[in-house]
């Protein structure tokens, strides 16, 4: 059977680009790797490509290295009257062998370019999803920190930087480099006086790279922090601009994004100013050494010891190396850039924060009775502990809402019952097994969450409803949908079930959004439930829909309530009131109510 893969996919795997990401962080920690062995130790299982490559390149560049040679050998015979009667006999031989040359050159052209594009998009979506891979595995104490513009710009720019570097290797270094050795060693076998004047181009231009390349690097450094805080504001702007206009802040708001752009554009002509400086330097160097050459040439030309052949030939070598030389130092802002794109994307593997599960034992069934034991935490960066000593319980398939003011500590309970955040004092078990001694991913496979703020996907009603599972089931999805109250306006949408929603879900309403959340719920079956304030939004009509929803959701299931109304918790089996993170009071409706403490004081005001 025919094998119809991508050879994209032939691209190494994402644990390998994880492990050598990860392996050249700790070698860089600290110091800067070099760029260019730090790619080729990416591309390590794809080195045998290098000698492919280098010989199509070369192939394709012969045309480069030859004409010179037909064409001084033509020179030479106009040159000589006894020899210009073998010209055009002569001229037939070259103008076949300049054809056969230019067709050679297209077709290794398209191949180094189509084996060269397949290996450096490959990279790159690798690179792109082991990003997201140690994203996901990175603790939420790394994620409150991030910036979500910054991220995107190591998917975006950095990435991006690193796919330039493999053209620099290509067109500089293998190519670049091996004509700038052909071209020499044909001078040698010529002249060596113009092997030493063309000898020359190479350590003047290093030396003036040497010279150049830390305010270069420094600058190319600057440029890439100001893009990324430019990203960083523009999604923030981009993500507030409801806020933003609601408010009537509109200029406000211009103003920081014109500041983060105005730090783009001056770090940018200082890239720019460098970048001039270094490429009319180098112009000087080579114009210099072309005068150079010019003067030997005719010196031997009028001693005899060279043809006009000759000369045209170490001239024309003469731009081949400068050429050669330049497009090596001129492309040095692209290791540059390649160097800060290797330490950004390394910020990311040199992080402590990381969420360990592998090795420790799966849950493969979970019942639902949840503990937390004299529970202590506070965030980080944080003096106030957010609990301190919550003692609480959740009997398999009952319920328990949390009330209190805001910053009592309810989400953060919550986020402890996910595994998000590890207690600094105390116990948050799952049917008796502390969360920090289990792989919490086979846990959150039994959880279901819907939160005031739904999250909806660039994904059709259905892929929405069973996110996550890559062989859906259309039965079970309707079924989740009736059973949420989201069956009729789903109907009534212009394709149904297959209606594909904007970001966030936009043109659906709160109501609307929330049903859709409590299907994927239902989608997913869950032992264990979190209801964060899955109803404090919302319209009467709505809310009593809503809650229809979530009385189908919550049978038989433990459920944890955070709730800022009255009709929310009413009917939860306990309820715990937290102050200052500590539960100050905690038993059934009936029981709080009689005893007119803080619950019911916070009932008197509905919650709010």
């Amino acid at each position: 059977m025919a094998d119809h893969r991508s050879p994209l996919r032939d691209a190494a795997s994402i644990e390998q680009v994880s492990e050598r990401l990860a392996s050249i962080t700790s070698v860089t920690a600290g110091e800067r790797r070099n760029p260019l062995s730090a790619y080729m130790h990416l591309v390590q299982n794809k080195r045998f490509l290098v000698p492919v490559v280098w010989t199509l390149i070369n192939l394709r560049n012969s045309p480069v290295w030859i004409f010179p040679l037909l064409i001084g050998h033509v020179f030479d015979l106009l040159a000589t009257p006894e020899r210009r009667a073998a010209v055009m006999g002569d001229l037939w031989w070259v103008m076949t062998v300049s054809f056969l040359l230019c067709v050679m050159n297209v077709i290794t052209t398209v191949g180094e370019r189509r084996l060269r594009s397949i290996q450096g998009r490959a990279l790159a979506a690798a690179l792109r999803r082991s990003l997201v891979r140690r994203l996901h595995k990175l603790t939420f104490a790394f994620h409150d920190r991030a910036q979500a513009g910054i991220l995107q710009n190591k998917f975006l720019l950095d990435i991006g930087r690193l796919e330039g570097m493999q053209n620099y290797l290509a067109e500089c270094i293998l190519m670049q480099g091996t004509t700038i050795i052909i071209t020499l060693a044909i001078v040698a076998m010529y002249n060596p006086w113009f092997l030493l004047v063309l000898g020359l181009i190479v350590p003047a231009n290093l030396i003036t790279a040497h010279l150049l390349w830390p305010p270069m690097r420094r600058r190319s450094e600057e440029f890439r922090v100001a893009e990324s805080g430019f990203v960083s504001s523009l999604n923030e702007a981009l993500h507030g601009v409801r806020v933003t206009r609601a408010h009537a802040v509109e200029e406000y708001a211009e103003k920081r994004l014109e500041s983060a752009a105005r730090k783009v554009a001056t770090s940018g002509v200082r890239v720019d100013v460098t970048h001039a400086f270094f490429g009319s330097t180098g112009w000087a160097v080579g114009s210099l050494l072309n005068m150079a050459v010019i003067g030997v040439g005719a010196w031997l030309c009028v001693r005899d010891e060279i043809s006009y052949g000759a000369l045209f030939i170490f001239w024309s070598y003469y731009g081949i190396i400068s050429g050669a030389v330049s497009g090596i130092i001129y492309g040095m802002p692209t290791v540059a850039g390649a160097s800060d794109a290797l330490q950004s994307l390394s910020e990311l593997y040199e992080s402590e924060s990381e969420e360990r599960n592998d090795g420790k034992p799966a849950l493969s069934a979970v019942q639902g009775d949840v503990r937390l034991d004299n529970v202590h935490f506070r965030y980080a960066g944080s003096q106030r502990h957010s609990l301190a000593g919550v003692d609480l319980r959740i009997p398999v398939g009952s319920s328990l809402a949390l009330v209190g003011p805001s910053g009592s500590g309810k989400s953060t309970i919550a986020s402890l019952m996910l595994g998000f955040y590890d207690p600094e004092q105390g116990t948050v078990a799952i049917d008796g097994n502390d969360l920090r001694q289990v792989d919490r991913r086979t846990v959150r496979r039994h959880v279901g969450v819907v939160s005031q703020d739904v999250v909806l996907f660039h994904d059709s009603v259905a892929g929405n409803i069973a996110w996550g599972d890559e062989n859906p089931d259309p039965k079970r999805i309707e079924e989740a949908a009736v059973r949420a109250n989201a069956e009729e306006f789903i109907r009534q949408l212009p394709n149904g079930y297959q209606t594909v929603l904007g970001d966030r879900g936009m043109g659906l309403s709160g109501g609307q959004r929330q049903r859709l959340a409590i299907a994927r719920a239902l989608y997913r079956d869950p032992k264990l439930l979190i209801l964060d304030e899955a109803t404090s939004a919302l319209d009467p009509e709505s809310e009593r829909l809503v809650q229809q929803a979530l009385d189908v959701l919550m049978h038989g299931r433990s459920t944890l309530i955070i709730a800022h109304r009255l009709s929310t918790v009413r009917n939860a089996h306990r309820i715990a009131v937290l102050e200052e993170g500590r539960v100050v009071e905690s038993g059934t409706y009936d029981e709080l109510m009689a005893k007119q403490g803080a619950f019911y004081r916070l009932a008197n005001g509905q919650l709010t």
